[in-house]
């Protein structure tokens, strides 16, 4: 008898310090065990909801939202829309949907989605990009994955502005002031618009308009990406007041004409179609202009009316791009040497 008795004393007595360990976990702050969880990948945070009801919401604290995927995103890439597996589809915007609904922060540092979305989700979008902003989201980004092609884009997820107060001019709307202050027992998305600094949207629709409504209501808002979108046609970038530094106009096939005047903008990379009209003035700290096109679709833009866009701060850049080359540093060489030597990389 003594020696079972030992052995279960054993035992019993390692499973109390096992339990007492787990105790001393759980009986942490809630501050830290979000700390804790915020190294984790956001499915496995929220997989933590089972250990115990103590866990039960902790995850629900967390301010990084980040939507990945990669296991599954490698499941469907390649893929034409038709041949996708819809019920995977759904299954992330479901979970996307279940983390909106349980979060309980009161503001997040970065909400980011990624996954193969088209507008038959734009209810389910439109409500995170509502949640984001009145959350006072510091990272927004909307990757929503469809195929671009050069020569044509289809329409895709038109990025709600009405949620901006804008009617579909992108005009502020009669009710517009209510965003302006005053008692509201709700949170507002111009809190978002106060602290957003990085904005990428990826197959989203919107247009300069909107964009420009950013620029100016967003004070903190330093970098922009803008991939795919259908509807974006022309975009001024005018005013001290604007924040923003880097700028990023990729694949909108549709753009005619990209504006950037008496602004504080570092770097500029446009990637797309030939014969737009790009203006560069009074742009002290400019010093990195990428230029991108496409010989399968478009011709070259030539060199000289490239220099007549860029005449006013050619001479402060310190890297200048075209087609992924690296056409000088102006550290180096005079204007004149330049030219001569952007004329023999072309020829």
């Amino acid at each position: 008898m003594a020696e079972p008795s030992h052995k279960g004393g054993y035992n019993l007595r390692k499973r109390r310090k096992t339990c007492a360990l787990v105790d001393r976990i759980s009986g942490m702050p809630d501050e830290i065990l979000v700390s804790i969880l915020s190294f984790l990948p956001l499915k496995e945070a929220q997989a933590t909801c089972v250990l115990s009801r103590r866990w039960h919401y902790v995850w629900a604290s967390l301010m990084t939202l980040n939507f990945d995927t990669k296991k599954r995103l490698s499941t469907l890439k390649g893929l034409k829309p038709k041949e996708r597996d819809q019920g995977l589809i759904k299954r992330y915007a479901k979970w996307v949907d279940s983390v909106v609904e349980q979060h309980r922060a009161p503001r997040i540092d970065q909400f980011r989605v990624s996954f193969y979305l088209d507008k038959s989700f734009s209810s389910s979008i439109d409500k995170w990009v509502e949640f984001a902003l009145k959350k006072g989201v510091q990272m927004l980004e909307l990757n929503l994955l469809e195929y671009v092609y050069y020569c044509k884009i289809k329409p895709g997820y038109p990025f709600p502005q009405q949620l901006l107060g804008l009617n579909r001019e992108g005009e502020e709307s009669a009710w517009k002031h209510l965003c302006r202050g005053g008692p509201s027992h709700q949170p507002c998305v111009c809190v978002g618009l106060k602290s957003l600094r990085v904005l990428t949207l990826e197959c989203v629709d919107i247009s300069g308009d909107v964009l420009e409504y950013f620029l100016r209501s967003c004070p903190v808002l330093e970098r922009v990406s803008v991939y795919g979108s259908s509807t974006l046609v022309y975009l001024r970038v005018v005013g001290p007041s604007i924040a923003l530094k880097h700028l990023v106009i990729q694949r909108c096939s549709n753009v005619v004409g990209i504006e950037i005047v008496d602004a504080d903008v570092v770097s500029f990379t446009y990637d797309g179609g030939e014969g737009i009209h790009l203006r560069l003035e009074n742009v002290p700290h400019l010093v990195e202009v990428s230029i991108y096109e496409h010989r399968e679709y478009y011709s070259f833009l030539s060199i000289d009316v490239l220099f007549a866009s860029l005449s006013s701060c050619v001479s402060q850049l310190e890297i200048l791009k075209m087609n992924n080359t690296i056409l000088v540093s102006m550290c180096y060489c005079s204007f004149n040497l330049f030219l001569v030597f952007c004329l023999f990389i072309i020829s």
